[in-house]
């Protein structure tokens, strides 16, 4: 359900009295703004034209992947009927708000929180939050000598706090003057405020204004929706200081099996040591415990003490479950003056005598401004372990939802928003122009250069025609190249043979081997003609094919020899370009006649590798090798063929050779 939340503007009746209109409903969640790029034709078309405007998208894509980054917030409904600090509306003299810190501090940042609220059906953000203010610090509660750590102007409605890191300044209070009043234009006239949510001043991990004292020049005394108290209670419309990480757990869980009328925890924080803050996160268990941001039905006694069994225990404070619900979504802060010890528990207590059942998502105990209950061992009355609930995940640093973080790096996360939304809201009204402008001009120009553009895409056309017909001219030289170089010279070959047999008719035996020649050159003939008819067939054209023609040649021509073929990478099933495939199974296919014909090897491993756009093609023997880096070494035909076929399809071709110790040759091409 949604909470009722009264209109901060006062209606005068006719009696001079100030009143206020029935309650208006506040959402129970205001989303965060965004702006998404209008995606028309015209938008399509300006981007194509514009190379400033496609830097202004590629911007707009970056400040979504920052906002992405950032912790995600949204304003949760409070179910008290507090806005927050409200000045009045007398104009007759500077208004401001002072808090005393109680001692002399050097803070690392201040915080502004605005008041959001909703007014005949229209949501304000921001009411209140002067257009112009200074913030001072001062060891003297009247302000006789004080030093500035910011003064300026605010533009539009303020949505997130303002944040300001001022390291190197001390003083006891600090106050906020508003220099220039927030202003509408009402059915009464104009309205004239200065309203705040909270004002938090921040060291190290903890909120110092948290309970502090407060004094101010004027404020609004009627109604319970504005008080000083309210400005510095811990309680915000952006809830628990979450960062940007998930919670693995839920936090810790009590369940009693027998009637009691109190359950406790306790944390062991290995020494004794001051205490200046205790800070409960509730946790949202569902269907389990009740919805923290409704009502906790339980008091809690918060206590410390240097033994175990909290003899001689200082209570440090009490919270009810009345005002546990005021808190909405916030964090419970229990500020401590003079708190000192080594055990701090919490003691839940209930009036009946019956089971209990209760939880927190995670307790926080601040020594010197940090965290000192982190990690640390944890005990309890009643402990339950399942599912993301145990002991230990009371101090794990997370809440039931996210990772726990500072206020000063939580709030700094909301003022790096501001400054992402307005540079997004600005350059979008850049990019809109920049689209009309450029679709007017564009639709002119394009009018004016479409026959223009039409007659150069026909000459573009043609003049590619005249180069795949060149290139497939060339491909055809080289197809008969390859026929007449291998047929013919193996054809050549038979016919000399078969000569020869004619006139050796009185040599049987000769004439066998003669034949049995013949019969190998065929052999090799038929092969090499297979080869190129699947070369240039079409339609077969892709890695699987080309992986079974590897295995196939080299079942074949490796018969006398052990020999591995490994497949490595994903090959893809794209077709393969007519030359690639040429070219590439003809090295391959040489190298293995080279090793056959020469090598006089053993074993021979084959090797095809693909990964990161690369093919990588390995062929290792144990043969007797050559030594190519002998000063005498020239190579052969065979290997100056390989490196031409390498360099035709882009590749780098390695050998690496020596006596005895076999051979390595290593192609690495682009994938095409």
């Amino acid at each position: 359900m949604a909470a009722r939340a009264q209109s901060p503007f006062p209606v005068i009746t006719p009696d001079g009295e100030e009143v206020r209109e029935l309650p208006e409903s506040v959402p129970t969640d205001l989303i965060e703004p965004r702006i998404t790029s209008r995606e028309t034709a015209a938008d399509k078309l300006a981007r194509i034209f514009n190379r400033e405007l496609r830097d202004i998208e590629e911007r707009q894509q970056e400040i979504f992947q920052e906002l992405d980054e950032l912790p995600e917030t949204a304003i949760e409904s409070f179910f008290d009927q507090a806005f927050g600090y409200h000045s009045g509306n007398s104009r007759s003299r500077p208004k401001w708000i002072q808090i005393d810190l109680g001692e002399t501090v050097s803070p690392d940042a201040v915080a502004l929180f605005p008041v959001t609220v909703q007014f005949n059906g229209e949501t304000i953000f921001g009411y209140g939050f002067p257009r112009a203010f200074r913030i001072d610090i001062s060891h003297d509660k009247s302000f006789k000598s004080y030093e500035t750590v910011y003064e300026g102007r605010i533009e539009g409605s303020r949505r997130w706090p303002f944040f300001r890191e001022i390291g190197g300044y001390e003083g006891r209070y600090l106050r906020v003057t508003a220099t220039a009043l927030w202003q509408r234009k009402g059915e009464h006239g104009v309205d004239h405020a200065f309203a705040l949510s909270e004002i938090m001043v921040l060291k190290g991990e903890r909120n110092l204004a948290v309970g502090k004292p407060v004094s101010y020049r004027d404020t609004q005394t009627k109604g319970e929706q504005w008080s000083h108290r309210y400005v510095n209670d811990g309680v915000t419309a952006f809830g628990i200081p979450r960062g940007k990480e998930k919670s693995p757990t839920i936090g810790y869980r009590s369940k009693s099996k027998s009637a009691t009328t109190s359950s406790w925890v306790q944390i062991d924080l290995e020494e004794s040591m001051p205490i200046q803050e205790v800070r409960i996160i509730l946790a949202d268990y569902i269907g389990a415990l009740p919805d923290p941001t409704v009502k906790f039905p339980y008091p809690i006694t918060v206590q410390v003490s240097d033994n175990p069994d909290m003899r001689k225990a200082e209570t440090l404070g009490r919270f009810t479950p009345g005002q546990i619900a005021q808190k909405g979504n916030n964090p419970l802060i229990l500020p401590v003056d003079d708190g000192y010890g080594r055990y701090v528990r919490l003691t839940v207590s209930q009036s009946e005598v019956k089971p209990m059942a209760w939880g927190f998502a995670e307790l926080q105990v601040f020594s010197e401004n940090r965290n000192v209950a982190l990690g640390k061992d944890v005990i309890g009355s009643h402990p339950v372990t399942s599912k993301g609930v145990a002991p230990e995940f009371l101090v794990d640093g997370y809440s039931s939802g996210r990772s726990l973080v500072s206020y000063q790096s939580w709030v700094s996360n909301l003022e790096q928003r501001i400054k992402l939304e307005r540079e997004l809201s600005d350059i979008e009204k850049t990019r809109l122009d920049l689209v009309d402008r450029t679709f007017t001009r564009g639709v002119v120009s394009s009018i004016t250069g479409l026959v223009g553009g039409l007659g150069l895409a026909l000459v573009i056309f043609a003049q590619g025609r005249v180069k795949r017909r060149k290139d497939m001219e060339a491909l055809r030289q080289r197809i008969a190249s390859d026929l007449h170089d291998d047929i013919g010279s193996n054809l050549s070959s038979i016919a000399l043979l078969a000569e020869l047999g004619k006139t050796e008719t009185g040599e049987p035996e000769l004439v066998v081997e003669e034949f049995t020649e013949i019969k190998h050159t065929a052999d090799k003939t038929i092969e090499s003609m297979r080869d190129i008819v699947w070369l240039i067939r079409p339609g077969e054209e892709t890695w699987k094919q080309m992986m079974t023609r590897f295995r196939e040649t080299a079942s074949k021509l490796l018969r006398a020899h052990e020999y591995s073929f490994i497949e490595k990478g994903q090959m893809h099933d794209d077709r393969l370009p007519l030359e690639f495939k040429r070219d590439f199974f003809l090295i391959y296919k040489e190298v293995l006649n080279n090793i056959v014909r020469h090598a006089d090897a053993k074993n021979v491993l084959i090797e095809v590798e693909t990964a990161r756009g690369k093919l990588d093609l390995k062929i290792k023997d144990d043969g007797k090798g050559f030594d190519n880096l002998d000063h005498d070494f020239r190579e052969g035909n065979g290997l100056r063929n390989l490196r031409m076929r390498a360099q035709a399809i882009g590749a780098k071709l390695k050998v690496k050779s020596s006596l005895d110790s076999g051979t390595l040759v290593q192609l690495t091409a682009p994938l095409p």
